[in-house]
């Protein structure tokens, strides 16, 4: 079994101010069939479709193709966390639109400040919603003080939270005495100096691997980004290929078993 925990599909957003906000441009389409290809060639059972940072709020896309295939989609919606209705948006995309995740951006201007706001946390947690944090290292701080306050709440840290350097590490690695945390080692090529197979970013993979154990790990290619940045297949196999000393069994639990664990069987 694998599952791809992080992957984006969206439509062109032809006025959206800045066409080089990500690394696909959001001026180009990416459609579902396109990922279904690469599901299809590599083998990969099933795929959490996480709302892009485009178009806003309407996760309409990623949460119909999880209702019209439940068995091979889950969808990760997006809720402004400034608007005062945002509880309810919440409700509106898990309840009557399946929606199994909520994604939290403190890294995005202006959200920060709305981050740890209460009544949000609360929904998520009533919902039994899986939250996945974008974040910096200087959010690391805040992700804490929400994990403690809602241990009841499954907790994702994207990307590892994009880790600049030791005391970065460090503050990430302190997440890990929360039991509700997990994170995602993936989108290497957001902070690795060197390209793939990431070799500067080897000691940082095992700190995590060591720290928070294979079964709170996560992985996800970040299509399509992964695309223009090692490819498809390479960023499925790298943990194979660069991290030799996670057993198979383990290897199989970060590429599958936890996602599924955490978006199908749970419910």
């Amino acid at each position: 079994m694998i599952v791809d925990a992080h992957a984006h599909v969206w439509k062109a957003d032809r006025k959206f101010p800045d066409p080089s906000a990500t690394i696909v441009s959001p001026l180009s389409d990416i459609p579902l069939s396109l990922l279904k290809q690469y599901m299809d060639e590599y083998l990969v059972d099933r795929v959490v479709l996480v709302q892009p940072m485009y178009p806003g709020e309407d996760n309409s896309l990623v949460a119909d193709a999880a209702l019209a295939e439940p068995d091979r989609f889950a969808a990760v919606a997006v809720v402004d966390s400034r608007a005062p209705n945002a509880p309810d948006r919440l409700s509106f995309w898990a309840k009557e639109q399946g929606c199994r995740g909520l994604r939290l951006r403190p890294s995005f201007p202006g959200e920060a400040e709305s981050f740890e706001r209460t009544d949000l946390w609360t929904r998520a947690r009533e919902l039994g919603i899986v939250v996945s944090v974008l974040a910096r290292p200087e959010h690391l701080p805040a992700i804490a003080r929400m994990a403690e306050r809602y241990p009841e709440v499954p907790l994702i840290v994207d990307h590892l939270a994009h880790p600049d350097g030791p005391p970065a590490l460090q503050a990430l690695l302190g997440l890990a005495r929360f039991p509700n945390v997990r994170v995602k080692p993936t989108g290497f090529y957001y902070y690795s100096k060197t390209g793939y197979p990431y070799d500067d970013c080897a000691a940082t993979f095992k700190a995590v691997y060591e720290k928070f154990g294979a079964g709170r790990m996560i992985w996800g290619s970040d299509f399509p980004h992964c695309l223009l940045k090692a490819g498809y297949g390479r960023t499925l196999r790298l943990y194979e290929r660069r991290f030799g000393f996670v057993p198979a069994h383990e290897r199989e639990r970060i590429m599958g078993a936890n996602a599924l664990e955490l978006y199908w069987r749970a419910r």
